[in-house]
């Protein structure tokens, strides 16, 4: 089940985030994440897009975990909800199995990108 913590902080100007305790989500269907989601994704039956979150802040992270080693079978397409990955304009397909890896929100320019590599 899903379930994050989030200590704030103020400098008296701005508001940001201290520390983070993601919490998991397993999902063997089409999923939509949220900020901080912890994804692991089963893919062993059919193929599966998770969509990222519509309106992401600068920093938003959603992590995919590859539950069952099969997104060289059956793909994980990571939808971008309008926002760019990487700069591109088209969903993420990962297709090699074992896969974990983390994206970060950037900007509207960059939009989502690896903060770990795959």
């Amino acid at each position: 089940a899903r379930g994050s913590t989030t200590l704030l902080y103020s400098d008296g100007t701005n508001v940001n985030k201290a520390m983070i305790q993601k919490g998991y989500v397993s999902t063997t269907t089409a999923y939509t994440a949220v900020a901080d989601d912890q994804v692991i994704v089963d893919t062993s039956s059919t193929a599966i897009t998770i969509t990222l979150p519509a309106s992401p802040s600068i920093g938003d992270e959603v992590s995919f975990i590859d539950g069952k080693g099969t997104f060289g079978s059956n793909n994980l397409t990571i939808g971008r909800n309008g926002q760019p990955i990487n700069t591109a304009t088209s969903n993420l397909t990962i297709s090699t199995n074992g896969q974990s890896f983390t994206l970060v929100y950037a900007n509207s320019t960059r939009g989502w990108t690896y903060k770990t590599f795959i």
